[in-house]
């Protein structure tokens, strides 16, 4: 009985933190030397839409239990898989990351297995628990399956859109050691990024529970007004996902005879821009109204540009390799001579 309370405390504790608001958003002031936990953010945001994306199916797909179900994260790292699962009400349970409540001592992660079934280990138990579920869901293998070797600039109305998933920072820190976003034949990637060494993992940056950045922490070295250095992979990044962007769309109205756009509202995300607008207008936002004149070129493009959004911090996790994505993706439209890209004076990182 003793121990029951005490685990019942702990639990208590645990799931809502001794610092942790009694309303989801509102301040607290108790204090605590363990991570501070708020209802209503990050992975304890209950009314998100990462956990109620199924409520009318009733249930989570096998799939999609290992991320988004209440304790998906403990039966994956057992069994190696996933069963359908009950509709998350409260978000994640604390026991879908830890595995006691009293030490909270975490699940332990031995390696992390990528979408391309390539692994690694980042020597940090925290940092392979993280990247369980922070990696994507694609690869450079599901593109060259999808497009095999279908001429490269011919619509294919078989060829649909590949999404890669949302937050796949895992992807974006390990590289070519991932091969998550796609890689062009031919062509060498970086591979990890490494941090400063007691910033070099995913919980020094970002809040385990929250998943927000520790903006103090990290602006020593991020911040342009303390250190005067300006943020250049994060710049050069943006600008060249506004070419991508133009680029891709310019394609697809020469090559695939119609145009095309992005919406991050709604799958499937790229849709046919029937007005020619260069935006998905609201009446365009509809599954059945999603681009199919895609080419295996058009197709690797969006592939990346989706990866390359998909992970905000891209150009912080691994600039690098994030700007050869984008360099790649670029060179191959503007090969195509339909894209309206200009190569000239751009340097592969």
């Amino acid at each position: 009985m003793k121990r029951m309370i005490i685990v019942m405390c702990a639990l208590m504790l645990g799931c809502f933190g001794l610092n942790a608001s009694a309303k989801e958003g509102e301040a607290s002031t108790g204090k605590s030397s363990g991570a501070r936990i708020e209802m209503g953010k990050g992975h304890f945001k209950r009314d998100a839409k990462p956990f109620h994306y199924w409520d009318q199916a009733g249930e989570i797909p096998a799939p999609c239990a290992r991320c988004h179900a209440a304790e998906g994260v403990p039966q994956y790292l057992k069994e190696g898989k996933n069963t359908p699962a009950k509709l998350v009400k409260n978000a994640y349970a604390c026991t879908n990351c830890h595995a006691d409540m009293l030490s909270y001592e975490r699940n332990t992660v031995s390696k992390v297995t990528f979408p391309s079934e390539l692994t690694v280990d980042t020597g940090n138990n925290d940092a392979n628990l993280c990247m369980t579920c922070h990696q994507g869901r694609e690869s450079t293998n599901s593109v060259n399956k999808a497009i095999g070797d279908k001429p490269v600039d011919t619509p294919d109305p078989k060829i649909a859109f590949i999404h890669v998933h949302y937050y796949p920072a895992g992807a974006t820190l390990y590289g070519t050691q991932a091969k998550v976003a796609y890689e062009y034949a031919g062509k060498t990637y970086a591979g990890r990024y490494n941090h400063p060494k007691k910033m070099n993992q995913c919980t020094a940056c970002h809040d385990p529970h929250s998943g927000e950045l520790k903006r103090e922490q990290c602006a020593s070295c991020h911040d342009d007004e303390k250190t005067g250095v300006p943020e250049t992979d994060a710049v050069e990044l943006k600008k060249q996902l506004a070419e991508l962007y133009a680029g891709i769309q310019q394609y697809a109205r020469a090559v695939g005879g119609s145009a095309l756009a992005y919406s991050s509202a709604a799958s499937p995300y790229w849709y046919a821009d029937s007005n020619g607008n260069g935006k998905v207008d609201p009446e365009e936002l509809k599954p059945s109204n999603s681009y199919k004149a895609y080419t295996p070129r058009l197709l690797q493009a969006v592939y990346n540009y989706t990866f390359l959004i998909r992970d905000p911090g891209a150009a912080y996790h691994n600039g690098r390799y994030a700007l050869q994505i984008a360099y790649d993706s670029l060179d191959s439209l503007a090969a195509s001579g339909k894209a309206g890209i200009d190569m000239k004076g751009k340097v592969r990182p």
